[in-house]
């Protein structure tokens, strides 16, 4: 085990550039946010409509950002569990709760 440990922290240290490099883009049906986040749930980018930041839509422009960011950490969370799996698919790694 102790022989392939620079492997293992090498292989993991490519799988970390790879979760940066990741990106998802998650926006409201009605269009009036956008967030684009990577494979470590990191904020890459965010749009908002102009016409939305007006004070009598406060409500509805705080909605739309808490569900398209939850539903954006949701999606990011199922494409990092699956690519992770391709990425150590052999590795003989054990099962690490919460890790990913």
């Amino acid at each position: 085990m102790m022989q392939n440990m620079g492997s293992i922290i090498q292989q993991m240290q490519q799988v970390q550039q790879a979760l940066r490099e990741m990106k998802i883009e998650v926006g409201d049906p009605a269009g009036i946010f956008r967030v684009v986040i990577n494979g470590r749930q990191e904020v890459a980018g965010v749009e908002f409509d102009p016409a939305a930041l007006s004070p009598d839509r406060i409500e509805e422009l705080q909605s739309a950002v808490a569900a398209v960011f939850n539903r954006a950490i949701t999606e990011s969370k199922q494409m990092v569990k699956g690519e992770i799996a391709k990425m150590t698919q052999g590795m003989n790694l054990p099962n690490l709760p919460g890790m990913f």
